[in-house]
């Protein structure tokens, strides 16, 4: 496995800042040249070729609204279709073309941010059909409003040409190969700049966090991912997207019909991302290619079989080939390219067999280790003996958590009943019952993870419940009975997303602040290596999160929690799946820290480990606190014994 050493100068990037992207771009613009001007081409493949790129530029944004943000949408048509008639009816009312195009995608942008306001909590399948009615409704829209298009039926003739700044890429007079050889610019440059603005959201946070948005939005939540924010804007930047390829596509061709923006090329749209590659910026361009040009050489195939021309087949074959490279390249065509890269990359066999090892869990996940920096502090006093030493008449250290009267109700069940409970600055908490007695769901509840009632604050300060990003930005974190990491993100990005530190992280900052995205990212960086040091994972930061054991997987949750630097920290069943050995430096590591200024709050079902570790232990049966205490109190409380034992039944 590869591994990262932190930063400690200024030249050292984080991995998403690495590599060469800018030259793969050049060198596929240079290669598109260079195929454009084939000389045995006709007109017939010049413009299939421009239309290849026109669909490369409304798949790139359909890319940000499905492939990063897993937005199931099939409106990208509808928008490129808003694009195109509102810039038509634009340039109509006497405006150039530049201004033109501007309008049609700012009106995309507008009906795009309503659409996903309105629509922001529905989801998965119900987005997707949300998206077919809106689709529908644009469709409608346009083909009725006979003002809006200046024409009955809503095709428009003798739309105005491309006019950039005095340049006309198209002209009645200029004949049909001169004008698809100046839309060739035209589209190439659109899809530059559109590979280019993915290029840099790709190397900024919004690609992590984003991805982090798409695979588990609440944890991403809980983190401190602005999920709404973010859910947002890449819905509207990817709509405004295709509003664009639809607006140069109508002037381009000089005319606009609603039959070239049916649900169909929505679903066309959808198609080509899937079989390009749903998690690559290149899987637009493959996948659009795969669209275009593979019916196209299927009709000119001139090969005869069983008496019968193949071209005749040729649908069929095109079905066959989409259905066979889905089933057996379900990373898309860009999956070709990454296995061959894979297969040329040299391997020693004590790295193979190391990478097979840690795939299939064979080894034990690395020992914990405390910070050296940090010293393991004597025991804390019990709550008992710092108040019975409080004799001056100064009032005790304010709690740092406070819930109150806190209930969770799932239909009539009540899974936590009108729980109260307090935590000092500084306190290790531990929280103990039967299993299903709403230990999690209380935490659950705080976090901001389920629906609840009640009161909560943080430091002094009310935070609203069912709100996780606002519980975050208090400074209260959490970790979860089952690890929840990301599997199509790396250790150290996975650790990069709890970071305190939100400095231009979203997207207009990756376009014009890239500098500044560019220090704050190493700071960052840096914390989070240091952090995935302190839990021995420190030689798999750059390993996909999927690779770990589970073992693994649950220090690389306490490593997101060190780098976030919380206030509060609560632990759910922190020591499973780790053995004696391991809880017991888990225990060490905790209390190393609480030394750093951070109260922890644990639920966990090893009680030698939480008497050992807590400064006070309280007791959850059927959603009810029923003692909260000191150990030696609390395991002495017959309501306790009575939860852990039963009650013994009377004759």
């Amino acid at each position: 496995m590869s591994g990262v050493t932190a930063p400690t100068g200024t030249t050292a990037r984080p991995p998403a800042m690495r590599g060469y992207p800018y030259a793969w771009l050049l060198a596929f613009l240079v290669g598109m040249v260079a195929l454009r001007f084939i000389p045995q081409w006709g007109n017939d493949q010049t413009f299939l070729f421009n239309l290849w790129l026109v669909y490369t530029v409304m798949v790139v944004g359909f890319y940000f609204v499905f492939g990063l943000s897993g937005q199931f949408a099939f409106s990208q048509a509808a928008f490129a279709m808003v694009g195109g008639y509102t810039s038509a009816w634009a340039s109509r009312q006497g405006m150039n073309f530049v201004i033109a195009v501007a309008f049609g995608m700012a009106v995309a942008a507008v009906i795009a941010f309503a659409f996903a306001w309105v629509a922001r909590r529905a989801n998965l399948f119900f987005l997707a059909i949300a998206t077919l009615a809106l689709s529908e409704i644009i469709n409608q829209v346009i083909t009725q409003w006979n003002q809006f298009t200046g024409v009955d039926g809503a095709e428009i003739h003798d739309v105005k040409p491309i006019d950039l700044f005095g340049w006309v890429a198209t002209s009645k007079g200029q004949g049909v190969a001169t004008n698809q050889r100046n839309l060739f610019w035209v589209y190439l440059g659109a899809v530059a700049l559109a590979m280019l603005i993915g290029t840099w959201l790709a190397r900024a946070p919004v690609k992590r966090e984003a991805i982090a948005l798409r695979d588990q939005p609440t944890v991403a939540s809980s983190l401190g991912v602005p999920t709404l924010r973010l859910r947002l804007t890449m819905f509207v930047l990817g709509s405004v997207i295709g509003a664009f390829a639809g607006a140069l596509s109508v002037h381009g061709n000089g005319y606009a019909q609603p039959t070239d923006y049916t649900v169909e090329l929505g679903l066309g749209i959808f198609v080509m991302l899937i079989v390009g590659g749903i998690d690559s910026l290149w899987g637009p361009v493959l996948g659009a290619a795969f669209y275009v040009w593979l019916p196209h050489l299927l009709q000119r195939l001139d090969l005869e079989v069983f008496g019968h021309q193949i071209r005749e087949y040729n649908q069929i074959i095109y079905g066959a080939a989409l259905l066979l490279t889905m089933v057996f390249m379900p990373e898309g065509l860009v999956g070709i390219g990454r296995r061959a890269r894979a297969r040329l990359a040299h391997r020693s066999s004590a790295e193979r067999r190391t990478w097979l090892t840690d795939l299939f869990g064979l080894t034990k996940p690395p020992e914990l280790r405390p910070t050296p920096r940090a010293t393991e502090p004597a025991p804390r006093a019990s709550a008992a003996a710092r108040a019975s030493a409080n004799t001056d008449g100064r009032r005790p250290e304010p709690a740092i958590l406070r819930a109150h009267d806190i209930s969770v109700n799932f239909g009539g069940v009540v899974a936590v009943d009108g729980v109260s409970l307090e935590m000092d600055e500084g306190e290790i908490l531990g929280l103990v019952g039967p299993n299903g007695s709403g230990k999690t769901t209380f935490v659950n509840a705080v976090t901001g993870v389920v629906p609840s009632t009640g009161a909560l604050e943080v430091g002094g300060v009310p935070v609203p419940l069912c709100a996780p990003g606002r519980a975050r930005r208090a400074g209260l974190l959490r970790t979860y009975q089952a690890p929840q990491t990301y599997d199509h993100l790396s250790c150290v990005e996975d650790v990069l997303l709890s970071t305190a530190d939100r400095e231009h992280t979203g997207v207009l900052s990756s376009w014009f602040l890239r500098p500044s995205v560019l220090r704050h990212e190493q700071e960052r960086w840096r914390r989070a290596s240091e952090a995935l040091v302190r839990v021995g994972l420190g030689s798999y930061a750059e390993t996909p999160a999927r690779l770990l054991t589970y073992g693994q997987r649950r220090l690389l949750e306490l490593a997101r929690a060190i780098a976030a630097k919380p206030t509060v920290l609560m632990l759910d069943e922190p020591s499973a799946g780790l053995d004696d050995a391991e809880t017991s430096q888990l225990a060490r590591y905790l209390r190393a820290l609480r030394a750093e200024g951070v109260s922890l709050f644990v639920i966990d079902h090893k009680l030698d480990f939480i008497t050992g570790l807590c400064d006070r232990i309280a007791v959850f049966e059927l959603g009810h606190l029923v003692a909260i205490g000191d150990a030696a109190t609390v395991f002495q409380d017959k309501r306790v014994v009575d939860a852990y034992l039963g009650v013994a039944e009377v004759d």
